[in-house]
């Protein structure tokens, strides 16, 4: 899979300015991270953001059931400047932060 061109890393990039976010290439995609958690990855021209329970995203974006293999949402580009989005993928790292450490 081809890494998302320049300027749409850059859109999602801009749309997140005031966020602590950067990326980091990895197997064919860009992973995301926002106050250093890994929160989704931005393949092609979408961004896919775990699942963390957020209650206020679009009904229209498809949310994982339980026991699926990946447990991310789905956001295409065409969401990057919602007033949400911010605030969704600040709210990931929040909610993962939270989460116990697994030991490896």
């Amino acid at each position: 899979m081809p890494y998302p061109p320049d300027d749409v890393v850059r859109t999602w990039l801009d749309a997140l300015s005031g966020l602590d976010v950067r990326v980091k290439k990895m197997f064919g995609c860009y992973c995301l991270y926002c106050s250093s958690q890994s929160v989704g990855w931005l393949s092609g021209s979408v961004l896919s953001l775990r699942e963390v329970g957020l209650d206020y995203l679009p009904p229209d974006l498809r949310r994982p059931a339980p026991g699926e293999s990946v447990q991310e949402i789905v956001i295409p580009l065409d969401y990057c400047n919602s007033e949400w989005l911010p605030r969704a993928v600040r709210d990931t790292a929040l909610a993962l932060s939270a989460r116990p450490r697994r030991k490896r």
